[in-house]
């Protein structure tokens, strides 16, 4: 119930910032987030109203989870305006997890059985598409996500790196 509580408050602080004058892409944008928020809030309720002791909750599970994954898939699909641009790898990375708990999800439960290993990888894979999201929400109410998983970037920091072994600093560049 929480977790409802804390998607339904970033939902109206999204609301309040959506400031879009008349930009319609703008307006499009936060009108595409708002619904995200809305149903997501309506999904994960769902999701955590379901009776685990009832002969359909892997079921309903299973369909919650279904309903998520398109819905992260949605989101993913949303054209970013280029002043929330910071969100789009989130956002796909988020759809991306979504999904594979839903496939992890329907393994684990598998021929009426339970593979505690398959459970736990969605489970995590769950964890981190919900992560992801509330990271969005943080982003798009104009704050900076913390935590010791979080890395910020700055624009002055990124360096044209194309793989390989980690680019090394001249002895120029620590002067």
């Amino acid at each position: 119930m929480k977790k409802i509580k804390q998607i339904f408050l970033i939902a109206i602080c999204c609301l309040f910032i959506s400031g879009c004058g008349d930009d319609p892409k703008l307006t499009q944008f936060h009108n595409e987030i708002d619904s995200f928020y809305e149903s997501l809030s309506t999904s994960v309720s769902a999701l955590e109203n379901i009776d685990p002791a009832s002969e359909s909750a892997v079921d309903d599970m299973l369909t919650q989870l279904d309903t998520l994954s398109v819905l992260f898939g949605n989101l993913a699909a949303i054209e970013i305006p280029e002043e929330f641009e910071n969100i789009e790898e989130l956002a796909d990375e988020a759809s991306e997890y979504m999904t594979e708990a839903g496939a992890l999800y329907r393994e684990a439960y598998a021929d009426n059985g339970y593979d505690d290993s398959l459970a736990a990888a969605a489970g995590e894979n769950y964890n981190r598409a919900m992560k992801r999201i509330n990271y969005i929400a943080i982003l798009l109410q104009g704050r900076i996500p913390e935590g010791e998983d979080v890395m910020i970037v700055t624009e002055e920091e990124t360096v044209n790196w194309d793989g390989g072994e980690a680019p090394v600093e001249t002895q120029a560049e620590t002067e």
